[in-house]
């Protein structure tokens, strides 16, 4: 597991953050994006200081606006998706037009920064800075492996082309008539690997502005602020659902949308004002005005606070008046009274929170020791006597001293991972409304490092799989052997200990990058 403090040292009270190493897509950033773009931001902070703060407010909306569509890509339901070979739907409705906004949307400034940097130092003209002129530009620097990741025919079919779709792939022809073949799971990995490196490079960009703010002036990108906003104040009964700037009467005004499920009056103006003083201490002097409009039991209302107001109050000494008393304008049954004429929902009896069933995601990672359950796979024997889990994942996140450590951490955990397994399966026999039956084989396979959950099926007997361990008591379905593991049986399960885990560099041997 990286270490967070030694990676970001002064970036940890941002939650924003906190979701490069929590979340899906955004834990599996890639380090090399992330190490390289931020040597070169600190290269140019040292040797041109008035020149990168001039690029960086000329470019503030434009990474605003990558910093938006790259969030909008990472919260679509689809990276753990797992893609077969004829899931042509799933490279129409998600995959082409993702890959085009990444590349104009989101690549396209970082790389304009770059080039321009290096256009200057050599003494060349800036004019025209297309994201393919700019990657012919840095290719031969730290950046170089960006150029893998675009592909100007494919790029132009789906841009300006058209694309015919074949079991098994795609053509994608731009206007001279050029053909580039993509096969399905090829276009994936190749949309993997670009919003990796695109949130490495996001990731730099955050925390080199945070931890030059002082020395640069220039601010975090405003949709990360918003984001930031709504981490900061959500809460199981108090839901930021949305945050947007405004323009009104010349003031500008920073709205958050609120879905509320507060249980007493006192508890919904203490939630306005934790929110107001966490906002209003965000965004400090960008906005004038701060609005809430929140929804109680599907009644809405709103409140206004002036932001200077809120932010000269001193906390230490501050009471819930005061900062009541700096709103400008409201829907006065959120402050007082709920008495008199009020609408039905807003009565105080209405206060109480429904409760909801939420369904269980079997899905749902979960920490069982030193191990992070990802995902499992199961199906009913012939006849369906009996069922099989024939994959399910684990990824070890204990301390990682020496190999000999993790194995024994595996061995001193085997009960639980089986037991976790049974579990998940009877959760997931249950969500697809299947008859419950016998489980007579269990197959669980131990990672070394988290990737996303379709990467981890197709690993193979490369090093990140550490060892399958199998449980087989059907008297009819013979144990699998990973090629050249050595294998054990320790405790009645059946072990593979994957040779490359050991000894990547044969690995790397056999098959070349």
């Amino acid at each position: 597991m990286r270490n967070i403090s030694s990676l970001l040292p002064l970036t940890q009270e941002y939650n924003i953050i906190q979701k490069y190493f929590n979340s899906s897509p955004e834990k599996y950033f890639c380090k090399i994006s992330y190490d390289t773009y931020t040597k070169f931001l600190n290269e140019c902070l040292t040797n041109n200081k008035i020149n990168l703060i001039q690029l960086l407010l000329e470019k503030e909306e434009a990474f605003n606006i990558a910093y938006k569509l790259l969030q909008n890509i990472n919260t679509k339901d689809i990276h753990e998706y797992q893609i077969s070979d004829k899931d042509a739907w799933f490279i129409d409705e998600y995959v082409n037009y993702s890959y085009l906004q990444l590349l104009e949307g989101v690549l396209l400034p970082y790389m304009q920064l770059a080039a321009y940097v290096e256009l200057v130092n050599k003494g060349k003209g800036t004019d025209n800075l297309d994201l393919y002129t700019c990657i012919n530009n840095i290719n031969k620097g730290d950046l170089k492996y960006i150029e893998s990741l675009y592909d100007h025919n494919l790029r132009n079919g789906i841009g300006h082309g058209k694309i015919v779709y074949h079991e098994t792939k795609a053509e994608y022809i731009d206007k001279r008539g050029q053909v580039k073949v993509m096969y399905f799971y090829q276009f994936v990995r190749k949309l993997d690997e670009l919003i990796d490196v695109l949130n490495g490079f996001t990731l730099a960009y955050i925390t080199f502005i945070l931890n030059n703010k002082h020395a640069t002036g220039i601010n975090l990108p405003r949709q990360a602020i918003f984001d930031e906003i709504k981490s900061r104040s959500s809460s199981d009964d108090w839901t930021l659902t949305s945050v947007v700037n405004q323009t009104i009467l010349n003031k500008n005004q920073l709205a958050i949308i609120i879905e509320s499920g507060c249980k007493s009056q006192s508890d919904l103006q203490d939630r306005i004002i934790n929110t107001v003083t966490k906002s209003a201490n965000l965004i400090k002097h960008s906005f004038d005005i701060i609005y809430l409009h929140i929804t109680h039991n599907k009644f809405p209302g709103f409140i206004k606070f002036d932001v200077n107001k809120i932010n000269n109050i001193d906390p230490l000494t501050a009471t819930k008046q005061r900062y009541l008393d700096a709103a400008i304008d409201s829907l006065e049954w959120f402050l007082d009274g709920f008495s008199k004429d009020m609408p039905v929902s807003m009565d105080l009896k209405s206060f109480p929170k429904d409760l909801q069933f939420k369904g269980i995601s079997i899905y749902k990672e979960e920490i069982i020791n030193d191990f992070l359950f990802k995902d499992i796979q199961q199906h009913a024997s012939t006849y369906n006597k009996y069922l099989l889990v024939k994959d399910a994942n684990y990824v070890y996140i204990g301390d990682v001293a020496n190999n000999e450590n993790i194995i024994n951490s595996i061995k001193d955990s085997l009960y639980k991972l089986i037991e976790h397994t049974k579990e998940k399966s009877i959760e997931l026999t249950k969500i697809y409304n299947h008859r419950q039956m016998p489980l007579k084989y269990i197959c669980i396979s131990i990672f070394e490092s988290d990737k996303r959950t379709r990467e981890l099926r197709t690993t193979g007997i490369k090093p990140n799989r550490i060892c399958t361990i199998q449980i087989n008591t059907t008297n009819e379905v013979g144990n699998i052997n990973l090629m050249d593991s050595k294998t054990e049986v320790y405790k009645g399960a059946f072990f593979n200990w994957n040779h490359y885990w050991r000894n990547n560099f044969e690995y790397d041997k056999m098959f070349p990058a």
